[in-house]
């Protein structure tokens, strides 16, 4: 049994600052990299709603850092990368790691 080659991350422009936030180059990329045919599937892969895929692929909601560490658990593509393709220039990125103690 032939292993399937894993496709190539896609050339982006050297300065990839320049690149616009756009999630739903993530997500092509991800369904690409992980041969999926579908957002569906995609949703199920990463453990989440298809809805709210839907929702962050159209910008509905911003890409959470916890999110981010999902998708390279699932996909092996170091966040970095993911940063970089998504067009996120952000400095920081915080964590959804549930409700705030009330204080």
């Amino acid at each position: 049994m032939t292993a399937t080659p894993t496709p190539a991350l896609p050339r982006l422009p050297s300065d990839s600052r320049s690149l616009p936030y756009d999630p739903a180059r993530l997500f092509d990329l991800l369904r690409q990299r992980l041969q999926l045919h579908s957002d569906k599937a995609l949703a199920k892969a990463l453990q989440i709603a298809p809805p709210l895929l839907t929702r962050l692929r159209h910008r509905g909601l911003p890409l959470s850092g916890s999110l981010l560490l999902r998708i390279q658990d699932v996909s092996g593509i170091a966040v970095d990368e993911l940063r970089r393709v998504l067009g996120d220039r952000r400095r920081r990125m915080r964590l959804a790691i549930g409700a705030r103690a009330a204080g």
